[in-house]
């Protein structure tokens, strides 16, 4: 017979978490407090909320107007020993700064970025949110900097189609068009 994980257990040895369900069933709520757990537990811990409503800033009292591409610091929500930040992601801004990162050059990076037609399609790129948030969360998982990534989805459906991105985008690239 084995036994199942607590929830400490589960908090300790995790290294990402994903919230998922329908709209308001408190998926925001657990996501924020399982990582303000974790974090007293001493990880250090970064909750991301792909929803595009501001309900985790509110549920951590944080000041998130503005959409940043780097994590916020919630220091009132740990004891000294771990550490918890914030982020709520935005497609543009993961794809502007993933445009950046692999355009070569900052001359580059800038002509594209400056482009009208570029421009319209990172605001309205069909499923743009779920493939960027994707490449967010890896990101933050490979970078090193926290020991568990507790990710807030938005509502089920949209949950399936980020879950799903990568592997669309796969089966995308993988078309015999696509082939060198």
């Amino acid at each position: 017979m084995t036994t199942q994980p607590t929830l400490n257990d589960v908090l300790a040895n995790s290294s990402l978490i994903v919230t998922c369900g329908p709209g308001g069933v408190g998926k925001t709520t657990t996501a924020a407090a399982l990582a303000i757990a974790a974090a007293r537990m001493g990880r250090r811990v970064v909750v991301v909320t792909v929803d595009p409503a501001r309900r985790l800033a509110d549920a951590l009292g944080l000041d998130m107007e503005s959409r940043a591409h780097e994590p916020h610091q919630v220091s009132e929500a740990t004891d000294g020993t771990g550490s918890l930040s914030a982020l709520m992601l935005d497609a543009e801004t993961t794809f502007d700064r993933l445009i950046t990162e692999r355009a070569g050059d900052p001359e580059r990076a800038a002509a594209v970025l400056a482009n009208p037609v570029y421009r319209s399609l990172a605001g309205s790129l069909g499923g743009a949110q779920e493939y960027m948030a994707i490449e967010r969360l890896h990101q933050l998982h490979s970078s090193g900097a926290y020991d568990l990534v507790v990710i807030d989805t938005p509502p089920s459906r949209h949950a399936i189609d980020l879950l799903e991105a990568p592997d669309r985008l796969v089966t995308f690239l993988s078309h015999p068009i696509y082939r060198v």
